[in-house]
Protein backbone atom coordinates (compact mmCIF):
# COMPACT_ATOMS: atom_id res chain seq x y z
CA UNK A 1 0.00 0.00 0.00
CA UNK A 2 1.59 3.22 -1.11
CA UNK A 3 1.55 5.77 1.68
CA UNK A 4 0.57 8.60 -0.64
CA UNK A 5 -2.27 6.44 -1.93
CA UNK A 6 -3.46 5.71 1.61
CA UNK A 7 -3.66 9.38 2.52
CA UNK A 8 -5.21 10.29 -0.81
CA UNK A 9 -7.99 7.78 -0.22
CA UNK A 10 -8.97 9.49 3.04
CA UNK A 11 -11.36 12.37 2.39
CA UNK A 12 -10.09 15.54 4.14
CA UNK A 13 -12.02 16.97 7.08
CA UNK A 14 -12.85 20.65 7.44
CA UNK A 15 -11.43 21.80 10.77
CA UNK A 16 -12.58 24.82 12.70
CA UNK A 17 -10.85 26.09 15.84
CA UNK A 18 -11.40 23.53 18.59
CA UNK A 19 -13.30 21.28 16.18
CA UNK A 20 -11.39 18.06 16.78
CA UNK A 21 -13.24 14.73 16.98
CA UNK A 22 -14.82 14.08 20.39
CA UNK A 23 -16.84 11.44 22.24
CA UNK A 24 -20.13 11.53 24.15
CA UNK A 25 -21.09 8.73 26.52
CA UNK A 26 -24.18 6.68 25.66
CA UNK A 27 -23.81 3.99 28.31
CA UNK A 28 -21.29 2.27 30.54
CA UNK A 29 -22.09 -1.45 30.70
CA UNK A 30 -20.60 -3.49 33.54
CA UNK A 31 -20.90 -7.13 34.48
CA UNK A 32 -18.20 -8.64 32.28
CA UNK A 33 -15.02 -10.38 33.44
CA UNK A 34 -12.51 -9.67 30.64
CA UNK A 35 -14.36 -8.35 27.54
CA UNK A 36 -12.09 -8.58 24.51
CA UNK A 37 -14.12 -7.73 21.41
CA UNK A 38 -17.47 -6.36 20.24
CA UNK A 39 -19.47 -7.11 17.07
CA UNK A 40 -22.85 -5.81 15.86
CA UNK A 41 -25.57 -7.37 13.71
CA UNK A 42 -27.76 -4.30 13.26
CA UNK A 43 -29.88 -5.05 16.32
CA UNK A 44 -27.58 -6.43 19.01
CA UNK A 45 -24.03 -6.09 20.25
CA UNK A 46 -22.07 -9.28 20.92
CA UNK A 47 -19.22 -9.17 23.44
CA UNK A 48 -16.55 -11.86 23.80
CA UNK A 49 -15.35 -12.54 27.35
CA UNK A 50 -12.07 -14.37 28.00
CA UNK A 51 -13.41 -15.59 31.35
CA UNK A 52 -13.14 -14.98 35.07
CA UNK A 53 -9.35 -15.12 34.96
CA UNK A 54 -7.16 -13.31 32.46
CA UNK A 55 -5.80 -16.48 30.83
CA UNK A 56 -5.98 -15.73 27.08
CA UNK A 57 -4.29 -18.96 25.93
CA UNK A 58 -5.77 -21.46 28.38
CA UNK A 59 -8.37 -23.96 27.23
CA UNK A 60 -10.44 -23.80 30.40
CA UNK A 61 -13.93 -23.65 28.92
CA UNK A 62 -15.03 -20.58 30.90
CA UNK A 63 -15.09 -18.11 27.99
CA UNK A 64 -18.40 -16.80 26.71
CA UNK A 65 -20.28 -14.45 24.39
CA UNK A 66 -22.75 -11.91 25.82
CA UNK A 67 -25.49 -10.10 23.92
CA UNK A 68 -27.04 -6.69 24.61
CA UNK A 69 -29.20 -4.16 22.77
CA UNK A 70 -28.16 -0.85 21.19
CA UNK A 71 -28.43 1.01 24.52
CA UNK A 72 -26.37 -1.56 26.39
CA UNK A 73 -29.47 -2.94 28.08
CA UNK A 74 -31.09 -6.39 28.34
CA UNK A 75 -27.69 -8.03 28.82
CA UNK A 76 -27.59 -11.79 28.20
CA UNK A 77 -24.29 -12.84 29.73
CA UNK A 78 -24.64 -16.49 28.69
CA UNK A 79 -25.69 -16.09 25.07
CA UNK A 80 -22.96 -18.57 24.03
CA UNK A 81 -20.96 -20.44 26.68
CA UNK A 82 -18.28 -23.08 27.10
CA UNK A 83 -15.74 -21.33 24.92
CA UNK A 84 -12.10 -21.07 26.00
CA UNK A 85 -10.71 -17.54 25.63
CA UNK A 86 -12.74 -15.88 22.82
CA UNK A 87 -11.32 -12.67 21.40
CA UNK A 88 -12.00 -11.15 17.95
CA UNK A 89 -15.60 -11.22 16.71
CA UNK A 90 -17.30 -10.60 13.36
CA UNK A 91 -20.89 -10.90 12.18
CA UNK A 92 -21.47 -11.85 8.54
CA UNK A 93 -25.15 -12.28 7.66
CA UNK A 94 -26.48 -14.63 10.35
CA UNK A 95 -23.15 -16.06 11.51
CA UNK A 96 -21.01 -14.87 14.42
CA UNK A 97 -17.33 -15.69 13.85
CA UNK A 98 -15.16 -16.06 16.96
CA UNK A 99 -11.38 -16.26 17.39
CA UNK A 100 -10.85 -18.79 20.18
CA UNK A 101 -7.14 -19.46 20.93
CA UNK A 102 -6.25 -21.71 17.96
CA UNK A 103 -9.55 -21.94 16.08
CA UNK A 104 -11.92 -19.73 14.14
CA UNK A 105 -15.47 -20.74 15.03
CA UNK A 106 -18.82 -19.77 13.52
CA UNK A 107 -22.20 -19.78 15.31
CA UNK A 108 -25.70 -19.39 13.89
CA UNK A 109 -27.16 -16.37 15.70
CA UNK A 110 -30.67 -17.82 15.78
CA UNK A 111 -29.91 -21.33 16.98
CA UNK A 112 -26.54 -20.60 18.71
CA UNK A 113 -25.30 -23.81 17.09
CA UNK A 114 -21.70 -24.06 15.91
CA UNK A 115 -21.75 -24.21 12.12
CA UNK A 116 -18.13 -23.51 11.21
CA UNK A 117 -14.63 -24.31 12.44
CA UNK A 118 -11.11 -23.95 11.07
CA UNK A 119 -8.23 -24.97 13.31
CA UNK A 120 -4.77 -23.38 13.22
CA UNK A 121 -3.33 -25.72 15.85
CA UNK A 122 -1.15 -27.50 13.30
CA UNK A 123 0.76 -24.21 12.87
CA UNK A 124 1.27 -23.90 16.62
CA UNK A 125 -1.07 -20.91 16.90
CA UNK A 126 -2.20 -20.11 20.45
CA UNK A 127 -3.31 -16.49 20.10
CA UNK A 128 -5.73 -16.06 17.23
CA UNK A 129 -6.65 -12.44 17.75
CA UNK A 130 -8.90 -10.72 15.21
CA UNK A 131 -11.08 -11.45 12.19
CA UNK A 132 -12.34 -9.16 9.42
CA UNK A 133 -14.37 -9.62 6.26
CA UNK A 134 -12.48 -9.85 2.95
CA UNK A 135 -15.46 -10.20 0.60
CA UNK A 136 -16.62 -13.16 -1.52
CA UNK A 137 -16.96 -15.53 1.42
CA UNK A 138 -13.45 -14.92 2.72
CA UNK A 139 -12.10 -13.70 6.05
CA UNK A 140 -8.73 -12.46 7.30
CA UNK A 141 -7.56 -13.59 10.74
CA UNK A 142 -4.48 -12.56 12.72
CA UNK A 143 -2.24 -14.91 14.71
CA UNK A 144 -0.50 -12.50 17.07
CA UNK A 145 1.86 -15.11 18.52
CA UNK A 146 3.12 -16.23 15.09
CA UNK A 147 3.28 -12.82 13.35
CA UNK A 148 1.04 -14.21 10.62
CA UNK A 149 -2.13 -13.31 8.75
CA UNK A 150 -4.36 -15.98 7.22
CA UNK A 151 -7.03 -15.83 4.51
CA UNK A 152 -9.94 -18.13 5.31
CA UNK A 153 -12.25 -19.63 2.68
CA UNK A 154 -15.54 -20.07 4.52
CA UNK A 155 -17.18 -22.41 2.00
CA UNK A 156 -14.09 -24.61 1.83
CA UNK A 157 -13.45 -24.42 5.59
CA UNK A 158 -9.78 -23.89 4.84
CA UNK A 159 -7.09 -21.27 5.41
CA UNK A 160 -3.89 -20.15 3.70
CA UNK A 161 -1.15 -17.93 5.08
CA UNK A 162 -0.89 -14.52 3.43
CA UNK A 163 2.64 -13.94 2.13
CA UNK A 164 3.82 -10.51 3.35
CA UNK A 165 7.20 -9.08 2.41
CA UNK A 166 7.49 -7.56 5.91
CA UNK A 167 5.99 -9.59 8.74
CA UNK A 168 3.72 -7.78 11.20
CA UNK A 169 5.01 -7.49 14.76
CA UNK A 170 2.34 -9.13 16.88
CA UNK A 171 -0.60 -8.53 14.50
CA UNK A 172 -3.67 -7.59 16.48
CA UNK A 173 -6.54 -5.61 14.92
CA UNK A 174 -7.34 -5.93 11.21
CA UNK A 175 -9.34 -3.95 8.67
CA UNK A 176 -9.73 -4.72 4.96
CA UNK A 177 -10.11 -1.83 2.53
CA UNK A 178 -11.11 -2.05 -1.15
CA UNK A 179 -10.93 0.98 -3.45
CA UNK A 180 -11.75 0.15 -7.03
CA UNK A 181 -9.29 -2.53 -8.12
CA UNK A 182 -6.94 -1.79 -5.22
CA UNK A 183 -7.10 -3.87 -2.04
CA UNK A 184 -5.43 -3.01 1.26
CA UNK A 185 -5.05 -4.63 4.65
CA UNK A 186 -4.40 -2.40 7.64
CA UNK A 187 -2.86 -4.10 10.69
CA UNK A 188 -2.35 -2.63 14.15
CA UNK A 189 0.35 -4.39 16.14
CA UNK A 190 0.65 -5.38 19.78
CA UNK A 191 4.42 -5.45 19.42
CA UNK A 192 6.96 -7.86 20.87
CA UNK A 193 9.04 -8.67 23.96
CA UNK A 194 6.30 -7.27 26.23
CA UNK A 195 7.18 -3.76 25.11
CA UNK A 196 4.82 -1.10 23.69
CA UNK A 197 6.45 -1.14 20.25
CA UNK A 198 3.43 -1.96 18.08
CA UNK A 199 2.73 0.24 15.05
CA UNK A 200 0.21 0.63 12.24
CA UNK A 201 1.14 -1.33 9.13
CA UNK A 202 -0.54 -1.15 5.75
CA UNK A 203 -0.22 -3.76 3.00
CA UNK A 204 -1.17 -3.51 -0.66
CA UNK A 205 -2.64 -6.87 -1.69
CA UNK A 206 -2.65 -8.60 -5.07
CA UNK A 207 -5.79 -9.92 -6.78
CA UNK A 208 -5.69 -13.20 -4.83
CA UNK A 209 -5.39 -11.38 -1.48
CA UNK A 210 -2.65 -13.90 -0.65
CA UNK A 211 0.35 -11.63 -1.24
CA UNK A 212 0.95 -8.23 0.31
CA UNK A 213 3.56 -5.49 0.06
CA UNK A 214 4.27 -3.19 3.00
CA UNK A 215 4.77 0.55 2.72
CA UNK A 216 5.73 2.45 5.85
CA UNK A 217 3.56 5.21 7.22
CA UNK A 218 5.34 8.57 7.27
CA UNK A 219 7.36 9.26 10.38
CA UNK A 220 5.36 11.52 12.64
CA UNK A 221 6.12 12.29 16.31
CA UNK A 222 2.39 12.31 17.05
CA UNK A 223 2.15 8.63 16.08
CA UNK A 224 3.69 6.76 18.97
CA UNK A 225 4.28 3.05 19.18
CA UNK A 226 2.24 1.18 21.76
CA UNK A 227 0.21 -1.88 22.64
CA UNK A 228 -2.18 -1.38 19.74
CA UNK A 229 -5.35 -3.48 19.73
CA UNK A 230 -8.46 -2.49 17.76
CA UNK A 231 -8.83 -0.64 14.45
CA UNK A 232 -11.70 0.56 12.30
CA UNK A 233 -12.27 2.72 9.23
CA UNK A 234 -14.38 5.87 9.45
CA UNK A 235 -16.84 6.73 6.66
CA UNK A 236 -19.05 9.66 5.76
CA UNK A 237 -22.67 9.45 4.57
CA UNK A 238 -21.52 9.06 0.95
CA UNK A 239 -19.36 6.05 1.78
CA UNK A 240 -16.02 7.84 1.47
CA UNK A 241 -13.31 6.85 3.93
CA UNK A 242 -12.56 9.73 6.29
CA UNK A 243 -10.04 8.23 8.69
CA UNK A 244 -8.85 5.46 10.98
CA UNK A 245 -9.74 4.81 14.60
CA UNK A 246 -7.38 2.68 16.68
CA UNK A 247 -6.93 1.80 20.35
CA UNK A 248 -3.74 1.67 22.42
CA UNK A 249 -3.42 0.13 25.88
CA UNK A 250 -0.34 2.36 26.53
CA UNK A 251 0.38 0.24 29.61
CA UNK A 252 -1.10 -2.75 31.45
CA UNK A 253 -3.23 -0.51 33.66
CA UNK A 254 -6.07 2.01 33.17
CA UNK A 255 -4.25 4.55 30.99
CA UNK A 256 -5.47 3.42 27.56
CA UNK A 257 -6.29 5.71 24.66
CA UNK A 258 -8.39 5.85 21.51
CA UNK A 259 -6.90 7.68 18.54
CA UNK A 260 -8.41 9.14 15.38
CA UNK A 261 -6.14 9.46 12.34
CA UNK A 262 -7.47 11.67 9.55
CA UNK A 263 -6.57 14.25 6.94
CA UNK A 264 -7.02 17.95 7.54
CA UNK A 265 -6.87 20.60 4.85
CA UNK A 266 -3.30 21.89 4.63
CA UNK A 267 -1.99 18.96 6.69
CA UNK A 268 -1.61 15.52 5.07
CA UNK A 269 -2.28 13.78 8.37
CA UNK A 270 -3.69 14.65 11.75
CA UNK A 271 -3.92 12.52 14.87
CA UNK A 272 -6.30 13.23 17.70
CA UNK A 273 -6.31 11.47 21.07
CA UNK A 274 -9.98 11.26 22.03
CA UNK A 275 -11.02 12.08 25.60
CA UNK A 276 -12.84 8.95 26.74
CA UNK A 277 -15.80 9.46 29.10
CA UNK A 278 -15.46 7.82 32.53
CA UNK A 279 -11.68 8.22 32.40
CA UNK A 280 -8.84 6.39 30.61
CA UNK A 281 -9.76 2.74 30.03
CA UNK A 282 -7.81 -0.28 31.17
CA UNK A 283 -7.04 -2.39 28.12
CA UNK A 284 -9.08 -0.74 25.32
CA UNK A 285 -9.48 -3.78 23.13
CA UNK A 286 -11.13 -4.75 19.83
CA UNK A 287 -13.86 -2.11 19.55
CA UNK A 288 -16.73 -1.85 17.07
CA UNK A 289 -17.49 1.32 15.12
CA UNK A 290 -20.81 1.83 13.34
CA UNK A 291 -20.44 4.50 10.60
CA UNK A 292 -24.23 4.81 10.22
CA UNK A 293 -24.71 6.09 13.76
CA UNK A 294 -21.10 7.07 14.59
CA UNK A 295 -21.31 4.80 17.62
CA UNK A 296 -18.25 3.16 19.20
CA UNK A 297 -18.54 0.12 21.46
CA UNK A 298 -15.24 -0.12 23.35
CA UNK A 299 -14.45 -3.15 25.55
CA UNK A 300 -12.16 -2.38 28.50
CA UNK A 301 -10.63 -5.79 29.05
CA UNK A 302 -8.89 -5.01 32.37
CA UNK A 303 -11.96 -3.41 33.93
CA UNK A 304 -14.84 -5.70 32.95
CA UNK A 305 -16.85 -2.97 31.23
CA UNK A 306 -17.93 -1.84 27.76
CA UNK A 307 -18.34 1.83 26.86
CA UNK A 308 -20.91 2.86 24.26
CA UNK A 309 -19.99 6.29 22.86
CA UNK A 310 -21.03 8.64 20.09
CA UNK A 311 -18.23 10.03 17.93
CA UNK A 312 -18.61 13.64 16.85
CA UNK A 313 -16.24 14.46 13.99
CA UNK A 314 -15.62 17.50 11.77
CA UNK A 315 -17.29 17.82 8.39
CA UNK A 316 -15.87 16.13 5.32
CA UNK A 317 -14.72 18.36 2.48
CA UNK A 318 -16.65 17.84 -0.74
Amino acid sequence: MKTACLLALIAPLQLMAGDNPSLDLIAEVKGFSHPASVAWDGSYYYVSDIGKEMKPTEKDGDGSISRMDSRGENLESDFITKLNAPKGLLVVKNTLYVCDIDSLLGFNLETKKKTFEVSFAKDGVTFLKDVCYAGDGRLFVSAADKNKIYLVDVAGKSAKEVSLNVAPNGPNGLVFWKDGNDAFLVVVEWGSDNKPNGKIKGYSLDDTLLRGSYDAMPEDPRMKSGYLDGVSLMYNTKGATTGLLYSDWVDIKPVGKLFCLFRGEGDPMQISSLDIPKGPPGGPADFFYDPKTSTIALPCILEGRVLLMHLKSPKTSE
